[in-house]
């Protein structure tokens, strides 16, 4: 149907050089739905002087604010909001591009290139085609009853939940032009018309993109844009569910204005079961698991290391958080502590379970002196291992980065790989001799330590105790919570990990940069700190976390920070 939106003057524009939308729609010159405005001087995410508001009013230098970015539709996000928008379950955007982001850990779409642009409009030919089978469904009114008043029907109720928040009076002239040109210019009948709107929608960067009215007024509080009611309703619900707002959040967008309010319809969201996977989604991310299937390992080694064995560690993970999060306890510690996990018959191969039988995965009790809870998962390990045996240094720059917020240097160009096995002793032997290279101490010593935890985990996570003709040796020493810790192996540094309130804030970072698409400044430090204190009220539930982080991150001071979409800029 592209041809037919040409015929109209429609481009479907996605995305220029900049990251903004632009293109002309069929009034000749404006767009279907585009981005707001830039915004006020100063500009979304400006502050006073670097000055942060702190609860009960003091003020502490926390440095800027970041800058909502303005963010396309992920590949989740588009299979989802197509599924509630048209019931079209086709999931078309698995063959956009992948969405990962090198400078961030969690996935973000980039800029759109022709091939992009063209894989967009060809996913809305399909699903508009798809839609076209069921129209009667979509539709809010009787085309009997006069088709043309239908279709401006159709324009005002499609519209709002297409783009997630109420048309303006301008978007409903230009689409119900649109649709008026279909019928008189290309002489479509009724459906062929309102397919040709579909189309268009799907096309539009209001559509693809997360941003709210281009008419909406931009509200300053010190310094900080407010996001309106339908900014908040999307965001809150694309964070929680992955998907376009229900009609109930998209009702209650005028008065979603409070922390109250966004904490009751968060709420409410995590009790729909598509929280169950954006719960899991987010774990994933921060894991990377989905480099698993990138993964190459010594066939001779691990013959077992195959597309079955990878989608089984996948969906273990999945399975396990949802269960600890919405089934069992829900609290933190659970999820680096838990001493049982959802096996199949390939799993069982891994974990040494001889009666885990089925492709069917089942909780399973762990051996609690080999297993604590997600990080000692094989599919975190397989992920981390080497091709041929464990990888310190990569399991340790995981665990720093992931679970301590650590930041570490580009590695420098001068430091020498470590000994192969043929060298003698064991990975930790050869690693630690490696470590002494001046070179690599700097960030080595970080990580390195960390990562010897894991030894007694081969490449593909199963349990060992020799490596390579020695005694595996997993102890070591940490600094946590202000404090040097030890610990015998990945089991017990997983449980000091579990009641470190060091690594609970970094998860709480790590929620924060999930919901915001970008990573936290240090202007977000009191959006961190509300959130982490209600994440302590609770006991550490991670339901409670996952209330909390909405109401701290996307309403304007005083409550916490506040940043909207820079079209621009961002």
């Amino acid at each position: 149907m592209a041809s037919l939106l040409l015929a109209v003057g429609c481009d479907g524009f996605i995305g220029g050089a900049n990251g903004t939308a632009s293109g002309t729609g069929p009034s000749g010159g404006e767009s279907l739905g585009g981005p707001g405005s830039p915004g006020a001087p100063g500009g979304p995410g400006a502050s006073n002087g670097g000055d942060v508001l702190l609860p009960g009013g003091a003020v502490s230098s926390g440095g800027p604010l970041g800058t909502m970015p303005l963010s396309r539709l992920t590949r989740r996000e588009y299979n989802n909001t197509l599924k509630d928008l048209l019931g079209d379950a086709s999931h078309p955007a698995d063959a956009f591009p992948d969405d990962t982001d090198q400078g961030f850990v969690f996935r973000r779409p980039g800029l759109v290139a022709q091939q992009d642009a063209e894989l967009l409009r060809s996913a809305a030919e399909a699903a508009t085609k798809t839609a076209l089978g069921h129209l009667d469904q979509l539709l809010p009114c009787a085309p009997a009853s006069g088709e043309d008043a239908c279709a401006a029907q159709f324009v005002d109720k499609f519209g709002r939940r297409a783009y997630r928040r109420p048309l303006t009076d301008g978007e409903k002239t230009r689409l119900v032009a649109f649709y008026g040109r279909a019928r008189s210019e290309l002489g479509l009948d009724f459906p062929g018309a309102i397919g040709v709107l579909i189309e268009a929608v799907l096309q539009s960067p209001a559509f693809l993109y997360h941003w709210g009215s281009p008419e909406a007024a931009l509200v300053m509080e010190q310094g900080v844009a407010r996001l309106d009611g339908y900014e908040l309703a999307s965001r809150l619900s694309y964070f929680l569910l992955g998907t376009m707002p229900d009609d109930a959040l998209l009702d209650a967008a005028a008065s979603l204005s409070t922390p109250a309010s966004i904490e009751m319809q968060a709420q409410r969201l995590l009790a729909d079961p598509r929280a169950r996977d954006s719960v899991s989604a987010f774990m994933q991310e921060l894991l990377e698991l989905d480099r698993l299937p990138d993964q190459v390992k010594d066939p001779a080694l691990y013959p077992e290391f195959n597309d079955t064995l990878i989608h089984s560690l996948l969906e273990e993970n999945r399975s396990f958080v949802q269960h600890v999060v919405f089934n069992d306890t829900g609290s933190f510690s659970a999820l680096l502590s838990a001493d049982y996990s959802f096996v199949n018959q390939a799993l069982g191969g891994v974990y040494g379970i001889s009666d885990a039988a089925g492709m069917d995965l089942q909780k399973h009790a762990l051996k609690p002196a080999e297993r604590s809870g997600i990080l000692t998962q094989a599919g975190f390990l397989a992920l981390t291992g080497a091709n041929n045996g464990s990888h310190p240094v990569r399991r340790g720059h995981a665990v720093y980065e992931k679970f301590l917020c650590g930041v570490l240097p580009p590695p420098p160009p001068n430091v020498p790989p470590a000994e192969p096995a043929t060298a003698g002793g064991t990975t930790r032997q050869r690693f630690e001799r490696h470590d002494q290279n001046v070179c690599a101490k700097a960030c080595h010593g970080l990580m390195d330590p960390i990562g010897f935890a894991f030894e007694h985990y081969d490449g593909i996570g199963r349990y060992r105790t020799m490596d390579n003709g020695g005694a595996v040796d997993s102890s070591g020493e940490i600094s946590l919570d202000g404090k040097t810790a030890t610990f015998t192996d990945a089991v017990a540094l997983s449980q000091l990990f579990a009641q470190s309130a060091e690594v609970r804030t970094c998860f709480t970072r790590q929620v924060l940069r999930y919901a915001l698409r970008r990573d936290d400044v240090g202007g977000d430090a009191v959006s961190v700190e509300q959130a982490r204190a209600a994440f302590a009220q609770s006991g550490d539930d991670i339901k409670r976390l996952f209330v909390a982080v909405p109401s701290s991150v996307f309403l304007p001071l005083p409550h916490a920070r506040s940043r909207r979409a820079d079209p621009i800029g961002a």
